[in-house]
């Protein structure tokens, strides 16, 4: 019975092959990271004031969009199984 563990590990290896395709899963990435942000929305501005709100709010849309690529490619780079 103490060679049963012991005998057990080296028939698993004797029945895979060495070339055989290792299957590495992707890294979970949360949903709200997934989201598109919003810039601006509205009708074409017309005025300044209405002009400095869109580009604003565009600045506040890709500002979001930047850090969330950000966030997505440090979570990619811990995942790589290749870093030393």
């Amino acid at each position: 019975m103490r060679l049963y563990p012991l005998c057990l590990p080296l028939l698993l290896a004797g029945c895979s092959d060495r070339a055989s395709e290792v299957v590495i899963p992707p890294p979970r990435v949360p949903p709200d990271l997934l989201q598109p942000c919003a810039g601006y929305t509205g009708p074409p501005p017309q005025s300044e004031g209405q002009i400095s709100d869109a580009l604003i709010a565009e600045v506040r849309g890709r500002h979001c969009a930047n850090g969330k690529l950000a966030t997505v490619a440090d979570i990619l780079n811990k995942s790589s199984p290749f870093e030393g």
